[in-house]
């Protein structure tokens, strides 16, 4: 049997099946799930278009490193490294998922609803979630774990996305949200176990635990577990009310900032696929951080004042590390010669733009509190220092390293430079604090925190990861309870 022949066997029948069941009643597409049948056929439309440009490079590489391999005679052709039987099944998936799930709302005739406590399932959800990416991230260290790893860092932090927005919404009509998963999910268990019994494809055993269900080892259930889950959450979320008026409450107070704010995260998610383009990724997230920051600061200031910030920021940030690189002072004895392109002086430019974006959002957190802002940026240094130190960026040679190569005189400069450069801000700028509804940039702190964390254990480093986590969410938790 080919690839091509398993779809027509046991997809497109079930997809046939679904849209005449699902299409043919009268009504509302989703019943009483929401009143624009509109936006609910746009919603199952649109699902498959994400699934398909977020799977495609995280496929591609599965297939390059042969966790997944496709015998020639079994496909009809390749674009990449994957056939486009694969690519047709990103599709094909997400809308058998969207309208088994409609079919499922038209019969059930439950009003939607919410969780009990919500902000308990909507944020607990999401520290679990991400929880699993940064155990994605250490499987990665190792063959044995490479798909499990694989997974988990790709699809557990658009889980915890999905959670923090709207767990609370997916948890109200918790029977139909796991029925919409699990059936669909075991019909998949079923028909991947047959294709690989039958050799049309075949998953690697020195990139898995080696636990199967018959022939379907333990990684590809979780797969098709978490692609539906993927799915369905996101469809529910799309077609919720409430999602539409939380979407609602927020747009007064969206801004480019955000734009910027989620390709600065973005860039950082195929970090762990492509490890040798860490220094292009990490240049361009931390462009894409200033970016957001200036956009933030001209919300609240205008162009002129802040780009004065940023001239200031990145001055005084390009001034501080090329002294400290030719003299040693005020952060100890350090080199960039390794350091990455595009470079001024000797000095990256990455760290210049990241001190300005990193102080604008330490000085927000901090309510202003420059002495606290400055402390909050040596949290930041404590996991850059490792990370950045073992990718080669810059190298130590000082006598009495503390951490890292680092010395304590390292930590005393950037609290000094961190707090002065802050009180700047703050002087300069005073609309800059002024407390607004809605979310801002205070947010990217924490984002920071779980990134640089699951960066230092992608890279082996996990007392590194955990220090950096505690330390940046405690002082975190502390500048927030204390406004």
């Amino acid at each position: 049997m080919t690839y091509f022949q398993y779809h027509l066997i046991f997809i497109v029948p079930v997809l046939l099946v679904l849209a005449g069941l699902t299409l043919r009643r009268r009504g509302p597409l989703a019943g009483a799930f929401t009143p624009r049948d509109s936006w609910v056929r746009a919603g199952l439309w649109l699902m498959p278009l994400v699934a398909f440009v977020y799977t495609t490079p995280w496929d591609n590489y599965l297939v390059f490193r042969q966790v997944w391999t496709y015998p020639p005679e079994r496909v009809l052709a390749r674009i990449g490294y994957v056939p486009v039987e694969e690519y047709a099944f990103f599709i094909l998936q997400s809308i058998i998922g969207g309208l088994f799930l409609f079919w499922l709302l038209r019969r059930s005739g439950v009003t939607p609803g919410v969780a009990a406590r919500p902000a308990l399932v909507r944020w607990g959800g999401a520290a679990f979630f991400m929880g699993l990416a940064f155990v994605g991230a250490l499987c990665l260290r190792q063959e044995g774990t490479l798909y499990l790893g694989l997974i988990l860092a790709w699809a557990m932090p658009v889980l915890a996305g999905q959670w923090a927005f709207g767990g609370d919404l997916v948890l109200g009509r918790a029977r139909l949200y796991w029925a919409a998963v699990l059936l669909p999910t075991v019909y998949l268990w079923l028909t991947d176990a047959f294709a690989i019994h039958q050799g049309i494809w075949h998953i690697s055993e020195r990139y898995t635990l080696g636990l199967k269900v018959g022939p379907l080892p333990l990684e590809e259930m979780l797969f098709f577990l978490v692609t539906n889950l993927l799915v369905v959450t996101g469809l529910l979320l799309f077609t919720h009310p409430q999602s539409l008026e939380r979407l609602g409450r927020a747009r007064p107070y969206l801004n480019p900032w955000l734009g910027f704010a989620a390709l600065y995260l973005l860039l950082k998610i195929p970090v762990p696929l492509w490890s040798a383009g860490f220094p292009l990724l990490g240049t361009l997230s931390t462009v894409s951080l200033f970016l957001a920051a200036l956009t933030f600061a001209a919300s609240r200031l205008g162009w002129s004042r802040a780009a004065l910030l940023a001239a200031l920021g990145v001055g005084v940030g390009w001034g501080v590390e090329f002294l400290g690189s030719q003299s040693g002072w005020p952060f100890g004895r350090y080199s960039y010669a390794g350091a990455p392109a595009p470079t001024l002086a000797g000095v990256p430019l990455l760290v210049p733009l990241g001190w300005f974006a990193m102080t604008v959002v330490t000085t927000l957190l901090a309510g202003g509190r420059s002495w606290l802002a400055g402390l909050l940026l040596v949290a930041w240094d404590i996991g850059l220092e490792p990370l950045m130190t073992s990718r080669g960026y810059w190298t130590w040679t000082d006598a009495r390293p503390l951490w890292a190569g680092a010395p304590i005189q390292n930590f005393i400069g950037w609290w000094a430079v961190g707090t002065l450069l802050s009180e700047t801000f703050k002087r300069l700028a005073p609309g800059l604090l002024v407390r607004q509804a809605g979310l801002d940039i205070r947010c990217v702190y924490l984002a920071e925190a779980a990134f640089l964390a699951g960066g230092l254990l992608l890279f082996g480093l996990p007392g590194a990861a955990l220090l950096t986590l505690l330390g940046m969410c405690a002082l975190a938790g502390y500048s927030w309870r204390r406004p």
